[in-house]
Protein backbone atom coordinates (compact mmCIF):
# COMPACT_ATOMS: atom_id res chain seq x y z
CA UNK A 1 0.00 0.00 0.00
CA UNK A 2 1.18 3.35 -0.70
CA UNK A 3 2.09 5.81 2.18
CA UNK A 4 -0.28 8.26 0.87
CA UNK A 5 -3.06 5.46 0.76
CA UNK A 6 -2.22 5.25 4.24
CA UNK A 7 -2.31 8.26 5.53
CA UNK A 8 -5.37 9.05 3.78
CA UNK A 9 -6.84 5.83 5.60
CA UNK A 10 -5.81 6.88 9.04
CA UNK A 11 -7.19 10.18 8.65
CA UNK A 12 -11.07 8.27 7.53
CA UNK A 13 -10.63 6.08 10.39
CA UNK A 14 -9.82 8.84 12.89
CA UNK A 15 -12.02 11.46 11.65
CA UNK A 16 -14.75 9.12 11.69
CA UNK A 17 -14.01 7.79 15.35
CA UNK A 18 -13.92 11.01 16.59
CA UNK A 19 -17.47 11.98 14.98
CA UNK A 20 -18.64 9.15 16.27
CA UNK A 21 -17.94 9.71 19.77
CA UNK A 22 -19.21 13.44 20.02
CA UNK A 23 -22.08 12.65 18.74
CA UNK A 24 -22.45 9.78 21.51
CA UNK A 25 -22.18 12.31 24.20
CA UNK A 26 -25.05 14.73 23.46
CA UNK A 27 -25.33 14.96 27.32
CA UNK A 28 -23.62 13.55 30.61
CA UNK A 29 -25.41 10.33 30.97
CA UNK A 30 -23.56 10.26 34.18
CA UNK A 31 -25.53 13.32 35.67
CA UNK A 32 -28.81 11.81 34.05
CA UNK A 33 -28.73 8.46 35.45
CA UNK A 34 -28.10 10.68 39.26
CA UNK A 35 -31.04 12.51 38.35
CA UNK A 36 -32.89 9.49 37.67
CA UNK A 37 -31.97 7.67 40.40
CA UNK A 38 -32.65 10.38 42.84
CA UNK A 39 -35.39 12.83 41.05
CA UNK A 40 -37.55 10.01 38.92
CA UNK A 41 -40.07 9.19 41.51
CA UNK A 42 -41.59 12.37 42.29
CA UNK A 43 -39.70 14.66 38.80
CA UNK A 44 -40.14 12.31 36.31
CA UNK A 45 -37.52 12.40 33.26
CA UNK A 46 -34.19 14.40 33.80
CA UNK A 47 -35.08 15.92 30.46
CA UNK A 48 -38.68 17.12 31.78
CA UNK A 49 -37.34 18.45 35.26
CA UNK A 50 -34.74 20.45 33.77
CA UNK A 51 -37.68 21.72 31.14
CA UNK A 52 -39.24 23.36 34.20
CA UNK A 53 -36.75 26.14 34.71
CA UNK A 54 -34.35 28.10 33.26
CA UNK A 55 -30.68 28.27 33.93
CA UNK A 56 -30.58 31.99 36.31
CA UNK A 57 -33.15 29.84 38.07
CA UNK A 58 -31.38 26.57 38.61
CA UNK A 59 -27.91 28.80 39.18
CA UNK A 60 -30.24 30.06 42.08
CA UNK A 61 -31.54 27.22 43.74
CA UNK A 62 -28.46 25.09 43.60
CA UNK A 63 -26.03 27.48 44.82
CA UNK A 64 -28.40 29.51 47.70
CA UNK A 65 -27.68 27.43 50.62
CA UNK A 66 -30.48 25.80 52.07
CA UNK A 67 -32.81 26.76 48.64
CA UNK A 68 -33.54 22.92 47.55
CA UNK A 69 -33.97 21.66 50.95
CA UNK A 70 -36.87 24.20 51.25
CA UNK A 71 -38.23 23.93 48.58
CA UNK A 72 -38.40 20.09 48.90
CA UNK A 73 -39.41 20.43 53.10
CA UNK A 74 -42.44 17.52 53.76
CA UNK A 75 -41.16 15.16 51.36
CA UNK A 76 -38.55 12.82 53.09
CA UNK A 77 -37.48 10.99 50.15
CA UNK A 78 -36.28 14.06 48.58
CA UNK A 79 -35.02 15.38 51.54
CA UNK A 80 -32.78 11.86 52.04
CA UNK A 81 -32.08 12.01 48.44
CA UNK A 82 -30.54 15.69 48.87
CA UNK A 83 -28.81 14.66 51.56
CA UNK A 84 -27.11 11.35 49.98
CA UNK A 85 -23.44 11.59 49.46
CA UNK A 86 -24.51 10.43 45.33
CA UNK A 87 -26.17 13.84 45.20
CA UNK A 88 -23.35 16.28 47.20
CA UNK A 89 -20.74 14.18 44.90
CA UNK A 90 -22.26 15.06 41.65
CA UNK A 91 -24.13 18.37 42.61
CA UNK A 92 -21.95 20.30 39.98
CA UNK A 93 -22.23 17.48 37.44
CA UNK A 94 -26.45 18.06 38.39
CA UNK A 95 -26.71 21.69 37.83
CA UNK A 96 -24.22 21.57 34.20
CA UNK A 97 -26.72 19.46 33.08
CA UNK A 98 -30.16 21.10 34.15
CA UNK A 99 -28.59 24.33 33.01
CA UNK A 100 -27.88 22.61 29.57
CA UNK A 101 -31.09 21.07 28.87
CA UNK A 102 -33.31 23.91 30.75
CA UNK A 103 -36.47 25.91 29.35
CA UNK A 104 -34.46 27.99 27.38
CA UNK A 105 -31.52 26.43 26.75
CA UNK A 106 -32.45 25.20 22.96
CA UNK A 107 -32.02 21.79 23.95
CA UNK A 108 -34.66 19.46 22.23
CA UNK A 109 -33.45 15.68 23.26
CA UNK A 110 -35.58 12.94 21.96
CA UNK A 111 -36.17 9.13 22.70
CA UNK A 112 -32.57 7.65 22.73
CA UNK A 113 -31.31 4.49 24.87
CA UNK A 114 -31.54 5.71 27.85
CA UNK A 115 -35.01 7.84 27.57
CA UNK A 116 -38.12 7.68 26.18
CA UNK A 117 -41.21 8.84 27.01
CA UNK A 118 -42.23 11.14 30.47
CA UNK A 119 -43.17 10.89 33.40
CA UNK A 120 -45.21 13.70 35.04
Amino acid sequence: MKPFTKLLLLTSFLLGLSTTAFAAEKYDTKAFRTATKLCYSCHGTPFYLAKQLDDDDWDFYFNTKGKLEKIHKGKPEAISALRSPLFKKRKERLLKFFIANSMYAGAVNGCDANFCGTLH
